[in-house]
């Protein structure tokens, strides 16, 4: 929580508004509080959630196990007043259809009863497992799928697949394994630009359709991710890049 809160205040300072608190990295706390020492205002930021219940099974026991997390979530973030989320995700799928069903459940009540969320988003989700939600008319669709997707890893119809079901694609980990392979090709196309190989990388999501999330301890790095807004790749250039995981 020590180093959340730091780090937040670190990106805050840069300009970062939208922000990912996961469960998973034992964040939300020391996120939450130094967002209140920040100053800023609630309304100029997005913040977003994460639970953990894809380890249970069943449609009843998701539901509890979901449940339970969308309350957690709401205590940490209270270390820094915040008393509502912009979109709650969840980190993982249940193991089958009704764990799914269990889960969303949990977080369509959190949306409509408690009025604690405004938007659901799901991580690591297949197609089968997307519709083990939208197989239900009714339901609240998931406004993002947070997968991996990258310059080193995008396999074929990955953009595609969410796309139909209008679903963003946000990449995870959006770096991972591109610099220390492909950075010399990046960092060469990047040269036309002003540009380092990091924002190739990630500017090449950019225009694949995704969004990214991004992660750093070092304020050098958040300015850098921040600044791919500024610039545009080539056609060719956006080509021969999504062709380097395939040589």
């Amino acid at each position: 929580d020590d180093i959340a809160y730091k780090l937040t205040l670190t990106a805050l300072e840069v300009g970062y508004r939208n922000f990912f608190a996961s469960v998973l990295a034992n964040n939300q706390k020391g996120f939450a509080k130094a967002v209140k020492a920040s100053g800023i205002p609630r309304d100029e930021l997005y913040i977003c959630g994460t639970v953990l219940s894809n380890r249970v099974n069943g449609e009843k026991a998701a539901y509890q196990k979901t449940k339970q997390g969308c309350l957690e979530n709401m205590a940490a973030m209270a270390a820094g007043n915040i008393d509502k989320l912009d979109m709650i995700m969840l980190d993982y799928p249940g193991p089958n259809d009704e764990s799914v069903r269990g889960q969303w459940q949990a977080f369509e009540e959190m949306h409509s009863k408690d009025g604690t969320v405004d938007d659901l988003a799901v991580s690591n989700f297949s197609p089968n497992q997307l519709d083990a939600i939208l197989v239900n008319k009714d339901a609240i669709k998931p406004t993002v799928n947070q997968l991996p997707f990258s310059v080193a890893y995008h396999p074929e119809g990955i953009l595609d697949y969410n796309a139909k079901r209008d679903i963003l694609v946000q990449s995870w980990s959006p770096l991972s394994r591109v610099l220390g392979r492909y950075g010399n090709t990046l960092d060469a196309i990047g040269k036309n630009y002003g540009k380092s190989a990091a924002q190739v990388g990630l500017r090449w999501i950019v225009q694949s359709g995704a969004a990214f999330s991004t992660q750093s301890k070092s304020k050098s790095h958040f300015e850098e991710d921040l600044n791919v807004f500024d610039f545009a790749l080539s056609d060719d250039e956006m080509a021969k890049i999504a062709q380097l995981a395939a040589a």
